[in-house]
C-alpha cells in the first residue's frame, strides 16, 4: 500500500536535509518512500508557496528549494 506524504512532511524533510537545493530522490530517501508517492505532497507544497522548482541539473533531474515562507 502506498504511503500518503503530506506537504508538511515534504517541507520538514527538506529542512532536515540541510541543503540549499534538493531533488525528489533526496526527499524520498529521507522519508523512506518511493518517488511517485511524493508527487501529491510536492505539488501541494509548491502550490502553497513552500517550495520552488529552481531548475534541472545536466541529467534533467528537477532541483527544488525551500522558500522563505
Amino acid at each position: 500500500m502506498a504511503k500518503t506524504v503530506t506537504p508538511d512532511q515534504v517541507v520538514e524533510a527538506a529542512k532536515e536535509l540541510g541543503q540549499d537545493e534538493f531533488t525528489r530522490e533526496d526527499l524520498a530517501q529521507k522519508l523512506g518512500v518511493e518517488k511517485p508517492e511524493l508527487k501529491p505532497g510536492i505539488r501541494q507544497a509548491r502550490q502553497a508557496g513552500n517550495l520552488n522548482k529552481v531548475g534541472e541539473d545536466e541529467k534533467g533531474t528537477g532541483r527544488f528549494r525551500l522558500t522563505d515562507k
